[in-house]
């Protein structure tokens, strides 16, 4: 669903082969993805380290890890969306005003680089991925069903390139390294859209496979963040809210779902019943997981502004 056409032609990096291509070879994500295949509700969580981030994180929004740095998104929001008292133009509420910014920090929590993304009313920021050269970040409007632009970035230099524009709100991106597929999912991750990336020589192109959104048949959470672990596989975390009728009140649920990139189902459904020491769900936006000395190793960063790093192992 793009704006204008659907192949978008790229200029490369020359220096690109200069940097570490990924953090994962085949084999590691193939292993990581059985490992985490493997869990189960009898799984436990372990939280080995909380990390305060030495900056201004505003309204955190998601996270990728590139070799020993961290890369997070945030938006800062100078005024809410507000809400319309009846649907005007196909939308729900306003822009609201604000700034999408990239991070990058170091494991101690030391902010490294930042830089701005997006442009105008669209400054909204969503889920990132690594595909073993450079981050793809989407930034849309701050509402359902506008517009997104999708930008590539690298990580070394952080120099962004626009690579596309699309007519719905994207909220997360992921990069299916091994057939090359984007994967896109907009507000409320309730349909997914595909693109082919095709590498040639100095150029890439990015073409659109599915012109309509495919239908997220999966409703107990709300992907935020969703990153590659290999075999045609992606892990997304998220949670969604449900309300006690009895009682007149609220609780939020958080999970991880192990979606398969190609058909759109979930391999494993998983709650995860941990909370910052804030009372933010863990699961509340940055997601990320990884595998170290054989063990999983995920991080989060759930509460806004003044923002802790926290690491789990699970097993």
């Amino acid at each position: 669903m793009f704006t204008k056409n659907t192949q978008i032609r790229l200029s490369c990096n020359p220096n690109c082969e200069q940097f570490i291509r990924t953090n994962r070879s085949h084999s590691d994500s193939t292993t990581l993805a059985k490992k985490i295949l493997s869990l189960s509700s009898k799984s436990k969580w372990k939280r080995i380290a909380a990390i305060p981030l030495q900056f201004n994180t505003y309204h955190t929004q998601r996270i990728t890890k590139v070799n020993d740095f961290f890369y997070m998104t945030g938006v800062k929001v100078i005024r809410w969306p507000k809400r319309y008292e009846n649907v005007t133009n196909g939308f729900d509420r306003d822009n609201g005003e604000g700034a999408g910014y990239l991070f990058k920090f170091d494991s101690g929590g030391k902010l490294i680089d930042s830089i701005q993304l997006g442009e105008g009313v669209i400054y909204h920021p969503g889920g990132i991925d690594y595909d073993g050269e450079y981050i793809w970040a989407p930034v849309c409007e701050y509402r359902p069903q506008g517009k997104s632009l999708i930008y590539r970035v690298d990580p070394k230099t952080m120099s962004k390139t626009l690579m596309a524009e699309c007519d719905d709100a994207l909220g997360a991106i992921a990069y299916e390294r091994d057939a090359h597929i984007l994967v896109g999912m907009n507000w409320g991750s309730r349909e997914f859209y595909t693109w082919k990336v095709i590498h040639q020589q100095n150029t890439s192109e990015l073409h659109a496979i599915s012109s309509q959104g495919i239908t997220n048949p999966h409703y107990y959470i709300d992907y935020q963040d969703c990153n590659y672990i290999g075999s045609g596989l992606m892990l997304c975390g998220g949670l969604n809210t449900y309300k006690d009728s009895i009682r007149n009140s609220s609780f939020r649920l958080g999970g991880i779902d192990v979606v398969d990139m190609n058909k759109f189902y979930a391999r494993l459904s998983l709650p995860v019943s941990e909370w910052s020491d804030r009372g933010a769900v863990m699961t509340n936006n940055p997601c990320f997981v990884e595998l170290v000395n054989g063990k999983l190793r995920f991080y989060f960063v759930p509460d806004d502004d003044r923002s802790v790093l926290y690491t789990y192992e699970l097993e």
